[in-house]
Parts: structure tokens; sequence; C-alpha cells
């Protein structure tokens, strides 16, 4: 079996730019939620077309790959609730935001604790997916009300993902077995 260091490699272009949202998030609160809330419809339908390569093209474990479909068919409906109505999003952003990373939270859980005997790097993703579903909750609670708290959390979100993203690149670059769910 050969390395899989495209795996590698996108798990740390995916932690850099997490970091780099966490960044802007902290150093620009209010303009950053003016970003946030025109390009994360175009990231999720980024995200969903990755998700729907890795299915196509990962034809070795299908298990995984249901479970990457449902991540995608979230990404989707998120885009298209985000890209068509930018006002809508731009007022709704933090509950929309919030319910898509509390969803895709649980989703992760989910896989991980299913696919635990499958897949070697489980423990990452429900780490991941324990994250998504607590900074889920936090954005949906109303004690971050205003743009700039809700920045801050999404920034603290990002940055906290984005290191753990490096750190797992960095650990599985040399590991043999899949790690498609993990993005």
């Amino acid at each position: 079996m050969r390395k899989n260091n495209s795996i590698w490699i996108l798990l740390m272009t995916i932690g850099a730019v997490f970091l780099i949202i966490g960044v802007l998030a902290f150093t620009r609160p209010l303009s950053s939620y003016v970003k946030l809330a025109k390009y994360t419809g175009a990231g999720l339908l980024l995200n969903g077309i990755l998700l729907q390569a890795v299915i196509v093209v990962n034809k070795k474990y299908p298990r995984e790959n249901r479970w990457m479909l449902a991540e995608s068919v979230l990404d989707f409906l998120f885009a298209l609730l985000l890209l068509f109505n930018p006002l809508l999003s731009f007022i709704l952003l933090p509950y929309l935001i919030g319910i898509w990373i509390l969803l895709v939270g649980v989703l992760k859980t989910l896989a991980a604790l299913y696919l635990r005997h499958v897949v070697k790097g489980w423990r990452f993703i429900l780490l991941v997916g324990l994250l998504s579903a607590a900074f889920g909750l936090g954005l949906l609670s109303s004690s971050f009300a205003r743009a700039e708290g809700i920045t801050i959390l999404i920034g603290a979100f990002a940055t906290i993902m984005g290191v753990l993203y490096i750190l797992d690149a960095f650990y599985y670059r040399k590991r043999e077995d899949t790690l498609d769910l993990m993005l």
C-alpha cells in the first residue's frame, strides 16, 4: 500500500486555512463578520465539491464514503442557503453557521464511533466532532448575540481546529491507512 500524501497535504492546507480565519477573526472581528457572511457559502460549496471528489476517487472504503456523502449534502444545503440570500446570510449567520457546525459535529462523532474499528484516525475524527458540536451549541446560545462575540467564537473554533489539523497532518503523513473522513 502506498502512502497517502495527498491527504496529508489536504489536512495541512485545511489547518492553515482555519488558522488564517482564526487570526483574522481575532484581529479584525467586525470586518471578519462581514467577510464570513460573504464567503462562508462559497467555502461550504467548495468543501462539498471536494468531499464529492474524494467519494468518487475513494472506492476502497465504501463505509467512509457514506459518511462523507452525508457531510457533503449538509455542506451543499447550507451553501445554497448562504449563497442565494446574502442579506439573510448576514442577519442569520450565527444561527446558520451554528446549526451547520453542530450538525457536522454530530455527524463526525457518530461516524468516528461507527468506524472506530475501520479507521485508525477515529479518535481525531471524534475530537473534531465533539469540538464542532460544542462550538455549534456555543454559537446558538444567546450569550454571543453580538457580531463581535460571534466572530471571536468562530475565531477560537478556527484556531483550535487549525492547530489540530496541522498536528494531525504531521502525525499522519507517514501512515498508510486512509484519512479521507478527516476532511
